[in-house]
């Protein structure tokens, strides 16, 4: 019976989708969604997501850019800055600090402050993720991941006129993402002071606040391994007390993963870490797609599988150095112990 291999990362989950719009459109993707984005190289290993720009316009509404406020609580396209380049919502405000740079108003009279968010996606087993942020904000924001505060920038005494520029904030930790839609959240407020604070200001066209990000994520996608306990049968019955007894076990070829590349003599299984018995792996189309397989021997006692154990799990690394886990369910049959 086929199993993959499963990671479990903690993190709270948040589905929303949207983009930031941008002045310039040169390097946006035609409908702003974060996986035209994404580049893979192999299918494991190193790999960088990237959060661009949407499809907006200086002056008017961008559709992919949804921002909340206290008096606006229900998510509603962002009013992009136009006007002349003195305006303090020009566009051309910043321009020169980062490549697409967007001021933004929640056009609201009683609040300064804006909620905006944008998401990316990891793999479904990842390690190493690494977050590098350039950040513009007025008058200062909070950092969020899947909801965690990570972070925050503000003017720190700084002229109060001018916006925060901040370079390469760094965010990582695994356990703050989530397989699949990750969400970057930026709580803006518009102090009116230069610093981070409760608000004091309007944020409508006359003060209005904007943020522009450029955001790297980096993460490595670990190897999505595949193994099938006794091959042919659909139980994988286990003898838990043959101690002698050998325990064949195959690491499949998919359409992700190359059993060629595993290196057998770092392979592990059972509780007890059993060592392959012949010291080698065994080439085989185990499971007659065409491609070739590797099939594994482990001796049951060197493998300690209790007689309550339901799943057994195989520890190993591929020949570029990827540590991999994988598990099969097991079936415990009765048997004498030798």
């Amino acid at each position: 019976m086929k199993a993959t291999v499963y990671l479990l990362t903690a993190g709270l989950m948040i589905v929303a989708l949207i983009g930031f719009g941008s002045c310039d459109k040169s390097t946006s993707p035609e409908d702003g969604s974060l996986s035209d984005n994404m580049r893979t190289e192999a299918s494991y290993g190193p790999d960088t997501a990237y959060v661009e720009g949407g499809d907006g316009a200086c002056g008017g509404y961008d559709s992919l850019v949804l921002v909340t406020s206290p008096c606006n609580p229900v998510p509603s396209p962002a009013l992009i800055g136009g006007g002349s380049a003195d305006s303090i919502c020009g566009c051309d405000l910043v321009g020169d600090t980062l490549s697409a740079t967007v001021p933004l108003t929640t056009l609201c009279e009683t609040d300064s402050l804006g909620r905006f968010e944008t998401t990316f996606v990891l793999p479904e087993l990842f390690a190493d993720v690494v977050i590098e942020l350039d950040i513009i904000a007025d008058d200062g924001a909070e950092i969020s991941v899947n909801g965690r505060l990570v972070a925050q920038v503000s003017l720190n005494n700084g002229d109060p006129a001018a916006p925060v520029v901040v370079r390469h904030v760094t965010i990582s930790g695994d356990v703050l993402f989530v397989p699949g839609v990750n969400v970057l959240t930026f709580d803006l407020v518009n102090t009116g002071t230069g610093a981070y604070g409760p608000a004091a200001a309007r944020a409508d066209s006359a003060d209005c606040m904007y943020l522009e990000f450029d955001a790297e994520i980096g993460y490595v996608e670990l190897p999505n391994v595949t193994i099938d306990v006794k091959p042919g049968s659909d139980e994988n019955p286990i003898n838990c007390g043959n101690e002698n007894g050998v325990i064949p076990v195959a690491i499949l070829t998919t359409d992700g993963f190359d059993a060629a590349n595993v290196d057998c003599m770092t392979v592990r299984f059972g509780p007890g870490h059993a060592t392959e018995t012949h010291m080698k792996c065994h080439v085989e189309d185990v499971d007659y797609d065409g491609d070739l397989d590797l099939m594994l021997h482990f001796r049951g006692g060197e493998a300690a599988i209790a007689c309550s154990d339901t799943s057994v799990t195989l520890w190993g690394k591929t020949l570029d150095g990827y540590d991999f886990e994988a598990h099969d369910h097991i079936r415990i049959v009765p048997g004498k112990k030798k």
